[in-house]
């Protein structure tokens, strides 16, 4: 497990984030629940993630516009975009971004330990 294991989860449906955070927690790692990608990016230091988890579809600043903010900000940071509407140009778009992966809801354990530890070895990959 790395020294830093916090994930942040970002969406906009309230009962979402309570739910990965949960499948998260039971994988061994810590969750951080964020309602919007703003008040994620307001966080004080986006440093303390391992990665983050964001649904692509939300009001306001959607998560493929998220990854383009974080890639400024922390670029080393992994982002996991997760959607309910799996569509090939979209997933293309979100590559684009810099994602590193893109998934379907529901997911399962399976496929969320398998991102987390490529999320993990990407970010500490020079440590």
């Amino acid at each position: 497990m790395p020294s830093s294991s916090l994930i942040a989860i970002v969406d906009d449906d309230r009962d979402i984030p309570v739910a990965i955070s949960s499948l998260v927690r039971s994988l061994g790692y810590s969750a951080e629940c964020f309602h919007s990608a703003e008040q994620l990016l307001h966080h004080s230091n986006l440093k303390d993630f391992l990665c983050i988890i964001s649904d692509i579809h939300m009001p306001s600043m959607d998560g493929i516009e998220l990854t383009n903010a974080l890639s400024d900000l922390e670029r080393d940071l992994p982002v996991i975009l997760m959607t309910g509407r799996m569509e090939p140009a979209l997933a293309e778009k979100a590559y684009a971004s810099g994602a590193i992966s893109v998934v379907a809801k529901p997911f399962s354990a399976e496929d969320l330990s398998a991102n987390l530890k490529k999320a993990s070895s990407l970010r500490h990959r020079d440590t």
